[in-house]
């Protein structure tokens, strides 16, 4: 009787810890930054896009047990940073899908992230490549952001998946800040 008290109490602690495991961190929808529309507009009659992203980065999207964290829309991290980098250059009315419009390439070398530095802090790393194969420049941009994660798992995978979009703003606007980009666009 007491083994099975026991085998019963270990069945349904084992179902909670696997149903608790499964929930998927959701990023918020990416949103442009001012300051990058800003500096894009610097560029004012360019014709742009990033047209492919080649992800090298072996990014593993797996948060404590809590499940994986995802990007608006289901994409991989790659893509919502492709995506992203174009929303910003539509912003700011540089943007063209046309074929005789800068064709950029872009790798995604390092993306990483970790929802437990110094305990409670959070972090999200990134080095990224953006070449234009027409002129053979690149610039190539690497990114630390910091942010507050908590201690608890729910609450810091959360955070974690909230800090995707503040991270890659600032990603793209380290790149587009960057004295090559200029003439990686031929401006």
């Amino acid at each position: 009787m007491r083994a099975l008290k026991f085998a019963t109490s270990f069945a349904v602690a084992v179902a909670c810890l696997l149903v608790a495991g499964c929930e998927t961190m959701p990023s918020a929808t990416y949103s442009n930054l001012g300051d990058n529309t800003y500096a894009l507009r610097k560029f004012e009659g360019a014709k742009v896009r990033v047209a492919t992203i080649n992800d090298q980065s072996s990014f593993d999207s797996s948060c404590r047990l809590m499940g994986p964290i995802k990007t608006s829309g289901n994409r991989s991290l790659a893509d919502f940073i492709r995506d992203s980098f174009n929303d910003e250059l539509k912003f700011a009315g540089i943007f063209s899908d046309d074929q005789a419009s800068v064709q950029l390439v872009a790798t995604l070398h390092r993306a990483s992230f970790s929802s437990t530095t110094g305990l409670t802090g959070g972090r999200w790393d990134f080095s990224l490549q953006v070449a234009n194969p027409s002129n053979g420049r690149s610039v190539i941009t690497s990114l630390q952001y910091d942010f507050d994660s908590g201690f608890i798992g729910d609450n810091a995978c959360r955070n974690v998946a909230n800090a995707i979009t503040p991270s890659v703003q600032r990603l793209i606007n380290r790149t587009i800040s960057d004295p090559g980009f200029a003439a990686l666009i031929g401006k």
